[in-house]
């Protein structure tokens, strides 16, 4: 078993804004964690219109927002630790 020690801060997407999952061609818009604690990342695309969910090395494409949040919905939890 490894011990993680953190100086300073609890890791925490509390910590965290959108803009810190921008990519090239992606804006952030929403950020959720998973069960781990993990940020999961609901991004657009710059110029065409679909949207990402991308948690940890899996990512999912949908074609609108409301498709895009019905997938994280159950699956996934905001800041406070809510489900979604």
């Amino acid at each position: 078993m490894r011990r993680k020690l953190f100086y300073g801060l609890k890791p925490s997407i509390k910590n965290l804004t959108p803009g810190d999952f921008d990519q090239r061609d992606y804006d952030c818009h929403i950020l959720f964690q998973n069960k781990r604690g993990m940020p999961v990342a609901v991004s657009r695309h710059k110029e065409k219109d679909f949207w990402k969910v991308q948690n940890g090395f899996s990512t999912m494409f949908f074609g609108t927002e409301a498709e895009a949040l019905a997938y994280c919905k159950g699956r996934f939890f905001d800041a406070d630790g809510q489900a979604v």
